[in-house]
């Protein structure tokens, strides 16, 4: 808990320090602007870590992509940019169209890199074909062609998760179900608590029906 009062009090005077702070060349700039960059992404995984404020994350990564497209026009800070956008990725869930550009900015970052070095790196080719499937899978669930939609991963989700409708509504889902389980122990049978105040929040705040990974993967044993 310790830990996390100060990742949080960190990125607030991160942001105290570049506010007003004109976006130039300056060595100085550039770092302080950096520092904010780490603060997002560190209080991010602090939110997974915690099993809390995930609705933090999407403004998280959104002041991140805001900060960090300009701190790309610094060569000398693209190899930073690229560990750190890598993880803003995977600490984002269940916001396709943001995960998207996220994905964006690394195929970005990568090609610059690449460019530098007078090759290009094997990582862009995966990338760009992740980018394809985001692409793809929001078109389908946009389009109520469920069907189509291509899974991720060993465990199945409802492909409603890959709507506008569903990233539009998610966070405020999110942040209604924090109230709720206020205080609930984050132990044995927890996401089963979650799991239901999340389908009842997105059921009657939004008109989404939405089924959890225990109703996808009905052989599968959750704890």
């Amino acid at each position: 808990m310790e830990n996390e009062i100060d990742v949080r009090k960190a990125l607030e005077e991160a942001r105290l320090a570049v506010k007003g702070l004109p976006r130039t060349g300056d060595g100085d700039t550039i770092e302080a602007y950096w520092e904010l960059c780490c603060g997002d992404v560190l209080v991010a995984e602090d939110n997974l870590r915690e099993q809390r404020r995930y609705w933090e994350n999407s403004a998280l990564a959104e002041e991140f992509l805001d900060v960090a497209g300009y701190l790309e026009g610094f060569d000398h800070k693209l190899d930073d940019l690229n560990q750190a956008v890598q993880r803003m990725i995977k600490a984002v869930y269940e916001h396709p169209a943001l995960k998207l550009r996220l994905l964006g900015f690394r195929l970005l970052v990568l090609r610059r890199i690449g460019s530098l070095h007078g090759r290009e790196l094997s990582a862009a080719e995966d990338v760009e074909s992740q980018m394809i499937m985001y692409e793809r899978n929001i078109r389908y669930a946009d389009s109520g062609e469920y069907d189509l939609v291509e899974q991720e991963g060993y465990l199945k989700h409802d492909p409603v998760e890959w709507s506008t409708a569903y990233e539009k509504a998610i966070d405020e889902v999110e942040r209604l179900v924090d109230e709720q389980l206020d205080g609930h122990p984050r132990g044995m049978g927890f996401c089963f608590e979650y799991w239901s105040a999340k389908a009842y929040f997105l059921r009657e705040k939004f008109g989404i029906d939405w089924r959890s990974p225990s109703v996808m993967n009905p052989g599968v044993h959750f704890d």
